[in-house]
C-alpha cells in the first residue's frame, strides 16, 4: 500500500511544482514592469534632482523614452531563475511545517503562520543573491543596448565585493525578514479566513480562492512594505547609512517622513 503510494505522490509533487514553476514564470513576466518602477520609487529619496520621477505614469514613460521599452523588463532573469526552486522550498517547508506543528498538537490560527514563517525564512535565504542582482540592474538608467548581461553583472559585484554581505548577498538579512513577514501573513490570513469564514462547501470556490489571495497579498504587502523599501536601498546603495534593515528603515523614516 505505501510503496504504491509513494510513486503516485511523487507524480503529484512534480505536477505542482511544473505548474507552479509554468505560473511562476507567467506571473514574472507580467509583473516585472511594476516591479522595476517598485524599486526605482524605494531609491527615491526626498530631494529636488530634476530626474526624480513624480509619478508611476512618469516614471513608465520617463524610461520608454529615455532607456527603450524593454527597460522596463530590466533584472527579469534573476527572478526567473529562482522562481521555481523558491516556489518548491517555499511550498515543501510549509507543509512541513504545518506537519511539525500538528504533531505536538499546536493547531491553532498560529500555526499557520508560524509554517508560514518557515517558509518565507528559507525562501528568502534562496533568493537573496538573485535579488541582489536583480535590483542592481533595475536601478541602472542605461538604455538596455549598453547594459551588461546578467552574468557579468553578478561576476563583476563578486569581484569587486565578494560573495558576503557586502557582495552578492548584500541585503541578506532584509529578504529574509521580508519573504518571512510576507508568507506569515499570507498563510496565515488565506487560511485562517478560508477556515473561519467560508462554509466548508464553499471553500474549493475560484471567485473566493480570488477574492482571499487578493486579500491575504495586500496585507502581506503593506505589512512587509517598510523592510522591503529598506532592502531595495540596502541592495541598491553604496551609502554606508544603508548598511542594516532597521537602522536603514529609521533613517528613511527621520529624513523622509
Amino acid at each position: 500500500m505505501t510503496s504504491s503510494s509513494e510513486p503516485s505522490h511523487l507524480r503529484r509533487s512534480a505536477r505542482h511544482i511544473i505548474a507552479g514553476g509554468s505560473a511562476g514564470f507567467v506571473e514574472v513576466c507580467c509583473m516585472q514592469p511594476i516591479d522595476v518602477v517598485k524599486t526605482r520609487f524605494q531609491i527615491q529619496g526626498v530631494t529636488s534632482d530634476p530626474s526624480r520621477y513624480t509619478s508611476i505614469l512618469d516614471c513608465i514613460t520617463r524610461m520608454i523614452r529615455n532607456e527603450g521599452f524593454f527597460s522596463l523588463y530590466k533584472g527579469i532573469l534573476p527572478p526567473v531563475v529562482a522562481d521555481t526552486p523558491k516556489r518548491a522550498a517555499k511550498f515543501l517547508v510549509f507543509e512541513s511545517s504545518k506537519s511539525a506543528c500538528a504533531s505536538v498538537n499546536f493547531t491553532g490560527p498560529w500555526s499557520l503562520v508560524t509554517a508560514g514563517l518557515a517558509s518565507g525564512t528559507v525562501e528568502g535565504a534562496i533568493i537573496a543573491p538573485f535579488e541582489r542582482v536583480k535590483v542592481y540592474i533595475q536601478v541602472q538608467r542605461q538604455r538596455m543596448s549598453e547594459m551588461p548581461n546578467t552574468w557579468l553583472v553578478a561576476r563583476e559585484i563578486i569581484k569587486r565585493d565578494g560573495w558576503g554581505t557586502r557582495g552578492l548577498t548584500k541585503g541578506f538579512h532584509a529578504t529574509v525578514l521580508r519573504n518571512a513577514m510576507f508568507n506569515a501573513v499570507y498563510f496565515g490570513s488565506y487560511y485562517n479566513m478560508k477556515y473561519l469564514l467560508i462554509p466548508p462547501e464553499k471553500q474549493d470556490s475560484i471567485p473566493l480562492r480570488l477574492c482571499l489571495g487578493f486579500t491575504a497579498g495586500a496585507l502581506s504587502s503593506l505589512g512587509n512594505l517598510p523592510v522591503d523599501v529598506a532592502k531595495s536601498r540596502i541592495q541598491a546603495s553604496q551609502s554606508p547609512k544603508y548598511t542594516r534593515t532597521f537602522p536603514t528603515i529609521l533613517t528613511v523614516w527621520r529624513e523622509e517622513g
